[in-house]
């Protein structure tokens, strides 16, 4: 019978994989696998051959890229049929391990609800094995590109500075020149051709005109106008609108006059071959130049020295703005050169000999400008820090540009002479380029803390001074990583970086990485910081509603108050961390083994910390000690003015504060005045002379502490004999005080009462009294008062001398 049953299993087992099989070469023949596949060998036969045109990789593996993606959505879409089944395989329990076994009913159910799995998965299966596919053949053809692109800016031709190679420079240029000239002879020779350039004129010379009076008229009337409106102003927002405004309209009529000169040379209509490359790059050209007199301005501010972001004398800064204007030109005069290139089709030796003045140019104005962030520099070295312009650019960034700046001339003017040509303008375009997007982060950093500063500024009080101290010590530093990001993939590109170098960024983060079975991506990193955020920020809104609305109504005392605010955030940050991990989908059971480790070396290297925190809860839970509490521990005695996490603060009388950590208040002994109430006993010590009226003392004593306001009547005050003393009968008023933090001025109203009333009656305060016996006293006296005694003698000696002295004298 086993017998049997076991034939049937691996008859039923061959059949199933038999019939995976036969799908699996069914799914195989189906779309989309079959034009991944077909995508697939072609990379692989592009990538036998090295020189292969980058046009064609590139199409390639924008198609690769694209497959990729849709193998990766369908080997994350799960069916329901294989959801359905791994619940069922769930429900069987675990697999036995090696050496047990379980019973044949759930170990032959396990292996059909797998096989069942199996075959259901299928697509799932060729989905991630070609995603993996996809994603190595990418690799393969971004290395060749890569490869391809290092080789052609390493490419070497003849150097520039061979005297052999200017006279065939200058013949190209001379060829090229006729070309040009002999395309515009046969223009005019076309009565059609001429009679459309004839009739351009006219549009082509009020475009210019309009261009002209936009940039040398209307832009410094409208400019200045708003100047003086901004002026008269009062209100800060209505103040820095205006400003805002007449940034941008510094930016927008040179682009219109630009445009419009643009539009003028279009309307010429001018059918040259061999200029149209150059002439369509004029729009280039033009828009380089007009950004970079902008940014020049914003940074330098020429008129405005205290809106400098780079702080200069005048002069300086007027150089400032002609060499970022100058940079503009040598940039358009860049794509002129290359644009040129294309139109005719120059020798190596010819283009480099052309490429060397544009290059030199473009150094020394790279140079120039790093002598001027230099003195920049030096200027901000010697700048107080509390002066306002201790706000600009430190002196340490400035010369990390510096430094680079000096470096990219110098290599752009070695590699353009020793002939390698792209690798020229490799060393000082991306710079270029780099300082202008540095220049615009700055300008929008600035910018944006000028706004907050004067719009949500407010410094009427000292809190919102305080408050206002620590927004603006971290506002910079989010600023600066928001604007980082943002301007990273610009800066990237900018070096040589393709759009699909970012996209694959991109991916990568969106797709994140394998850290054990967690996988962290950038929607998952969202997700879980907007959830802790919303958390965060609900406690933070629930215990102001508590602390300013609840609990002010109630009959807690202040210390449980806090204790309750503090409690319920700690619970409510709590609840936002595991929210948040729970809402990103991060499984952190893989780590408890890490965890458990480290939580050995925090119990041995901070458990004096672990300890302090715990027993901070245990104070805010138990409360033996609560905020205005007068308490005595460790030698020192004053009132709790803060109970942290780690450790207590205590004011004592003399207004120190002093540190007290949180394990000496549960583990030491304290003595706390203020546990239960305010009320304390009261005892002040009365000594009075013998021979005085004792009850007259006594009803003194207690008149003094029943006239009192802050003495209680119950228990009642009480005076005790306590003593015959040497000097005088001691008494003690012992009372209950109202209040015990004021038992100090209690117990001085009642000295100078029962003083005053003591006196009054004729009951004398004592104080001691001593007699003092000289040994051989009687002696003494009687040999001073010998003639011919010692002292005597010793007198008339001195007396003899005094008088031969007075005599000498």
């Amino acid at each position: 019978m086993w017998l049997f049953l076991y034939l049937m299993l691996g008859w039923l087992n061959a059949g199933l994989v038999v019939a995976e099989e036969t799908e699996l070469k069914a799914l195989h023949q189906k779309e989309p696998y079959v034009s991944w596949d077909q995508t697939a060998s072609q990379a692989r036969n592009l990538l036998k051959f090295p020189s292969v045109d980058t046009a064609k990789l590139e199409q390639i593996r924008a198609t690769l890229a694209e497959q990729r993606a849709e193998a990766y959505q369908l080997s994350q879409d799960k069916s329901v049929d294989v959801r359905w089944l791994e619940a069922q395989i769930k429900s069987l329990g675990p697999e036995p391990q090696d050496g047990e076994s379980e019973p044949e009913v759930i170990a032959s159910r396990r292996a059909e609800l797998e096989n069942e799995l199996a075959t259901a998965s299928a697509p799932i299966f060729l989905a991630d094995a070609a995603y993996e596919r996809a994603n190595l053949l990418v690799g393969e053809v971004d290395k060749l590109i890569r490869r391809q692109l290092t080789e052609k800016l390493l490419d070497k031709s003849p150097t520039p500075l061979w005297p052999g190679h200017w006279g065939d420079a200058l013949r190209e240029l001379g060829q090229y020149g006729h070309q040009v000239r002999a395309e515009f002879q046969t223009i005019r020779q076309d009565a059609d051709k001429v009679q459309a350039m004839t009739a351009s004129i006219l549009p082509f010379a009020v475009l210019t005109v309009v261009a002209v009076l936009l940039m040398m008229l209307v832009q410094p009337w409208v400019i200045n106008r708003l100047d003086r409106y901004s002026h008269s102003l009062r209100r800060k927002s209505h103040i820095l609108a205006c400003d805002v405004f007449s940034t941008l309209l510094r930016l927008v009529f040179p682009l219109l006059s630009a445009l419009l000169l643009l539009a003028a040379i279009g309307q010429l209509k001018l059918p040259l071959p061999s200029a149209q490359l150059t002439i369509q790059s004029l729009a280039g050209a033009a828009l380089y130049l007009v950004v970079s007199h902008w940014l020049g301005f914003l940074i330098f501010r020429p008129q405005v020295p205290e809106q400098r972001i780079i702080h200069l004398d005048d002069a300086s800064a007027r150089e400032g703005i002609h060499i970022c204007q100058w940079l503009g030109v040598f940039l358009g005069l860049i794509i002129l050169l290359t644009a040129w290139k294309g139109d005719y089709a120059f020798s190596a030796a010819s283009s480099a000999f052309f490429t060397l003045p544009v290059i030199l140019f473009g150094s020394w104005l790279m140079w120039r400008l790093a002598q001027l962030l230099r003195k920049a520099a030096h200027r901000a070295d010697e700048t107080e820090p509390e002066s306002e312009q201790a706000s600009h650019v430190s002196r340490g960034v400035l010369n990390a540009l510096v430094w680079l700046m000096k470096a990219s001339s110098v290599l752009s003017v070695v590699f353009v002479c020793l002939g390698y040509d792209s690798l020229a303008r490799q060393a000082i375009i991306p710079m270029v380029m780099s300082i202008a997007l540095l220049a615009f982060a700055m300008v929008i950093y600035y910018g944006l803390l000028n706004f907050i500063s004067r719009i949500f500024g407010n410094t009427d009080s000292p809190a919102a001074a305080d408050d206002a101290g620590v927004s603006e010590s971290l506002l910079p530093i989010v600023l600066i990583v928001i604007i980082f990001l943002l301007f990273a993939p610009a800066l990237a590109l900018t070096w040589g970086a393709r759009v699909t170098d970012i996209a694959e960024v991109w991916r990568l983060l969106s797709d994140g990485i394998e850290l054990g079975d967690v996988r962290l991506s950038l929607d998952v990193i969202i997700t879980f910081l907007v959830v802790l955020f919303a958390g965060v920020l609900l406690t933070r809104w629930i215990q102001y509603v508590l602390r300013n609305s609840v609990l002010p109504k109630t009959k807690t005392d202040p210390g449980a108050r806090i204790a309750i605010v503090t409690g319920l955030g700690y619970v409510g940050y709590t609840l936002a961390m595991i929210i948040a991990v729970s809402a990103a989908g991060l499984n952190l059971s893989s780590l408890a083994v890490v965890a458990g480790a480290l939580s050995v070396g925090i119990g041995f290297g901070l458990q004096t910390i672990v300890s302090n925190f715990v027993s901070g809860i245990i104070l805010l839970i138990e409360r033996p000690v609560k905020e205005g509490d007068w308490i005595e521990v460790s030698g020192h005695s004053g009132f709790v003015r803060k109970i942290a996490v780690r450790s207590t603060r205590i004011e004592t009388f003399d207004l120190q504060d002093v540190v007290v950590p949180n394990s000496d208040l549960i583990a030491g002994i304290v003595k706390n005045m203020t546990l239960r109430s305010n009320h304390g006993r009261l005892v002040v010590p009365i000594g009075v002379a013998y021979g005085s009226d004792l009850n007259i003392v006594r009803q003194v004593l207690m008149d003094a502490a029943q006239k009192h306001a802050m003495i209680l009547s119950y228990p009642a005050p009480s005076v005790v004999f306590t003593n015959m003393g040497d000097s005088a009968l001691q008494f003690e008023l012992r009372c209950f005080v109202r209040d015990i933090k004021e038992f100090m001025i209690v117990k001085s109203d009642l000295l100078f009462d029962i003083y005053q009333t003591l006196t009054e009656q004729g009951v004398s305060i004592p104080f001691p009294q001593r007699d003092v016996s000289i040994k051989g006293l009687e002696s003494l006296v009687k040999a001073w008062g010998e003639p011919n005694g010692r002292f005597g003698a010793e007198s008339g000696k001195e007396g003899g001398k005094d008088g031969e002295k007075e005599d000498g004298e």
